[in-house]
C-alpha cells in the first residue's frame, strides 16, 4: 500500500531534523543528524543523508518536500537568499535541484515554518493570531495575524 507523505527538513546550526508526516499530520518517521557545519560546504550532504534515512525506512519517496532554514527565504521560496556567516553555500542553493526531485521544494525561514507547524497541528491549532520565538543555535521569531503569516517587505 502506498502512503502519500510529506517530508519536512529543518536545517539548524547544530542539527538537521527530518520528519515524514501524512496529510492529516500523523508522524510516519523522523531522524536527526548533525549539521556538521565546519565552515566548509560539506554540511549540505547531511541534509541528503537525513532525507535518505527517512525515504529508505519508508521504502518510497515523499510526495512533497518542504525545507526550513535560518536566514531570509528568497521571494520565489526556492532557496535562502541571505544567511551571512554560517552554513557556507546555503545562500542561493536551490533545494529542488540539489535534492534531485522533479517538483519544487518550498523553502521557508525556520521560525516561519515552526509557527505554521504549530498552527497546523500544535499549540496554536485553530488560532488566527499567534507569535513564536525560536531559541536554539540562533534566535528567531514569527507572527501570525488574522490568519496570515507576517513576512515584512524583505521576508522578516
Amino acid at each position: 500500500m502506498k502512503t502519500n507523505y510529506a517530508l519536512g527538513l529543518d536545517i539548524g546550526g547544530t542539527n538537521i531534523k527530518a520528519l515524514a508526516v501524512t496529510p492529516d499530520g500523523r508522524v510516519l518517521g523522523q531522524t536527526v543528524v548533525s549539521t556538521g557545519d565546519t565552515g566548509k560546504r560539506g554540511w549540505h550532504l547531511n541534509v541528503r543523508r537525513a532525507m535518505d534515512e527517512i525515504t529508505c525506512a519508508l521504502s518510497q519517496p515523499p510526495a512533497w518536500i518542504g525545507l526550513a532554514a535560518p536566514g531570509l527565504a528568497a521571494a520565489d521560496q526556492s532557496s535562502i537568499a541571505f544567511m551571512p556567516g554560517r552554513l557556507p553555500g546555503l545562500e542561493g542553493l536551490v533545494w529542488g535541484k540539489f535534492l534531485k526531485v522533479s517538483h519544487p521544494v518550498p523553502v521557508l525561514n525556520d521560525a516561519h515554518a515552526a509557527l505554521l507547524g504549530e498552527v497546523w497541528c500544535g499549540a496554536a491549532r485553530r488560532s488566527q493570531n499567534a507569535i513564536l520565538l525560536t531559541l536554539g543555535t540562533g534566535v528567531g521569531g514569527a507572527a501570525l495575524v488574522d490568519d496570515r503569516l507576517l513576512r515584512g517587505h524583505i521576508g522578516r
